[in-house]
């Protein structure tokens, strides 16, 4: 007699049953049987995976061999994983239990003479091709996957190809997307196994559905990111223990030899993540993001009581044109007749980097405009917005505001692209802070020092000493407008990371006597970095010589990813992925889709196949490289005591 759901399972999936044999992947799952009570003919047996226990009411071998390769939550054993994980790439498995599959017999019909214009059928591979693209396109479009079953749609595919089968929905969703995930792991983890000095950057997010997720996503010194996965936590206490566990799983899997630096944002469990398992291997560094921490600087003088008062303003103002028709309609009837450059008013958002200093710039180049509405349509405006605009210095007090906002703006921007280095950080930083030294000259003297007193504790919060050595490592400056006290500085740190490195006293004595040479200018580093010809790791492998430790150093400091921005634009991606109509989504799927985007972009010039051949990533918007004007400068530090 049988006494447990187990031993039914067994039982049944013992039984003979006619037809043809079963997958091989069944053996990693216990068969259930159909439901015969529904009236359908067409039984097909559901399926339990022997190792997490999930269920589905029918079995479909492709979502089978997916579900072992990429989604099982307590991963089958290795060889396993990785033998349907190469199927799945292969595409080498029978997928005749799909429904977009199925082979039925069809009435026949009269042939047309239409027919003998067009081919009504394509080639296998050209279906594969026309698929793979009909993939990419949905994914790194953002298109709904319903759209895939829409009557216009698929009446456009047939117009293209009249021979191209258009799959279903849940094909899309599933096989297709499952079989190109499969590809894109396969190829990224070709690549990474090449790579060295990687930067493992996190961070968090709550979806518009309320989950907590969280993206761990490697990053390459060359620009190129790949998404290692998307985890959602809602069900965890996000602890910096528990996060210490989640990024060491990450960073193993890969390959912790591989990782040179950690990098997020300065929340405090992720703080001690991050020192947690730099304790544990000491040759990866805890980095905080960059653009981050200068965004918590501009958060901070808003903060003072004169900045708030005019954003409140401000903000006041432009929430008043965007609510009001008639005032919205004049104040655009005036940018045009004024010949006003950059659009109308502009929001502050708390969340947005660098939307104080657009909402302050944007009052200021509409100032005529505004005027001219207080001045003939006043009837329009409140008594509030009125009392605001004839406030005597309120458009200098606006412009002032924004002459502090506008370095921190430049710095922000110029240190959120995914090719930052530290010697960037260390260049703006510099900008940065000679900008806010001249705050003197603005009429708010009290408000200027209360300016330099924030930037002064934001200040030692910075890792600093990281860029300073890798300002010092780059070819292009050296020691260029330093000043003679820093060399020290420069070494102590090289020493220190020396060490966590595993470097011995032997070793440490010759990375110093290799500094001081470097420093020089003597052999074998006395090549001439030109730009736009050499880069950091090209001119350093040039200099050849034994037990080249000052090489290893450079390159290292060269590879990390100071900026954790990008997480932040996946996550637009991701939200622009769970719009109100594609609240379905699970996270495997958007893990997969998210994966898939990453990839395409970071290897755009392969993927492309036919549009645009010298299309690059910046055309798309996506890779963003600004030209450094004050870089060439040869007089950095000279003028400023930042360190001394």
């Amino acid at each position: 007699m049988i006494d447990s759901e187990d031993e039914l399972l067994i039982s049944t999936s013992n039984r003979k049953r006619p037809g043809r044999p079963k997958n091989e992947v069944w053996q990693h799952f216990n068969t259930i049987p159909a439901d015969s009570t529904n009236g359908k003919k067409d039984l097909h047996s559901g399926a339990a995976c022997k190792f997490c226990k999930q269920k589905w009411s029918r079995g479909k071998t492709s979502e089978m061999i997916a579900h072992l390769a990429l989604q099982c939550p307590k991963p089958p054993p290795p060889e396993v994983r990785a033998l349907y994980l190469e199927i799945l790439n292969n595409g080498s498995f029978d997928d005749n239990d799909d429904d977009n599959s199925s082979k039925r017999s069809k009435p026949y019909k009269q042939s047309k003479i239409t027919n003998h214009v067009e081919r009504l059928t394509v080639t296998d591979d050209k279906q594969r091709r026309c698929s793979r693209a009909l993939t990419k396109f949905f994914v790194t479009c953002g298109v709904p996957l319903w759209i895939v079953e829409n009557p216009f749609f698929i009446d456009y595919s047939k117009e293209l190809c009249p021979g191209f089968q258009v799959p279903k929905r849940t094909i899309l969703s599933t096989t297709m997307i499952n079989v190109e995930t499969a590809t894109v792991i396969a190829e990224m983890k070709k690549k990474l196994s090449n790579e060295t000095n990687l930067t493992l950057g996190l961070d968090g997010w709550t979806s518009p559905a309320g989950q907590s997720l969280y993206i761990f996503l490697i990053m390459i010194s060359d620009g190129k990111e790949y998404i290692h996965s998307l985890k959602n936590f809602s069900k965890n206490s996000h602890t910096g223990e528990f996060l210490k566990n989640e990024i060491i799983k990450v960073i193993e899997e890969v390959g912790a030899e591989k990782f040179c630096s950690i990098v997020s944002d300065h929340a405090s469990n992720v703080v001690l993540a991050k020192n947690l398992v730099s304790t544990k291997y000491p040759h990866i560094f805890p980095i905080r993001c960059i653009a981050h921490h200068i965004n918590l600087l501009s958060s901070d003088i808003i903060k003072l009581n004169w900045a708030t008062n005019i954003i409140t303003c401000c903000k006041k103002i432009v929430t008043f044109f965007k609510q009001s028709h008639a005032g919205g309609a004049i104040l655009q009837q005036k940018i045009v007749e004024n010949m006003i450059k950059g659009g109308g008013l502009k929001k502050y958002v708390i969340t947005r980097w660098t939307t104080a200093y657009d909402c302050t710039d944007s009052i200021i180049r509409c100032k005529n405009a505004l005027k001219q509405i207080l001045e003939n349509e006043s009837q329009l405006l409140n008594l509030e917005i009125i009392s605001i605009l004839r406030k005597q210095n309120f458009f200098k007090n606006v412009k002032d505001l924004r002459t502090i906002l506008l370095p921190i703006k430049k710095a922000i921007i110029n240190l959120e692209h995914k090719s930052t280095t530290l010697a960037d950080c260390f260049i703006n930083l510099v900008i940065m802070a000679t900008a806010i030294k001249e705050l003197s000259q603005t009429s708010n003297q009290n408000f200027s020092k209360e300016c330099q007193n924030v930037f002064d504790k934001r200040w030692k919060e910075f890792n600093f000493d990281y860029y300073l050595l890798a300002y010092f490592l780059h070819p292009k400056y050296r020691d260029t407008g330093l000043q003679i006290n820093t060399f020290r500085i420069i070494c102590e740190k090289a020493l220190s990371i020396w060490k966590l490195l595993g470097g011995r006293e032997k070793s440490a004595n010759e990375l110093i006597a290799q500094i001081s040479n470097y420093s020089l200018k003597s052999k074998p580093y006395d090549f001439e970095f030109v730009t736009g010809i050499h880069t950091v790791k090209n001119w350093w492998l040039m200099c050849k010589q034994q037990n080249n430790h000052i090489q290893k150093l450079a390159l290292l400091m060269a590879s990390i990813v100071p900026s954790n921005a990008s997480c932040e634009r996946y996550f637009s991606i991701l939200g622009w992925y769970m719009n109100k109509r594609r609240t379905s989504l699970n996270c495997s799927l958007l893990q997969n889709m998210l994966q898939m985007h990453a990839y395409y972009v970071s290897n755009i010039s392969n993927e492309i196949k036919h549009a645009y051949k010298e299309l690059s990533s910046r055309s798309m918007g996506v890779i963003h490289k600004v030209g450094y004007p004050l870089l060439s400068r040869s007089r950095i530090l000279s003028d400023t005591n930042m360190l001394t």
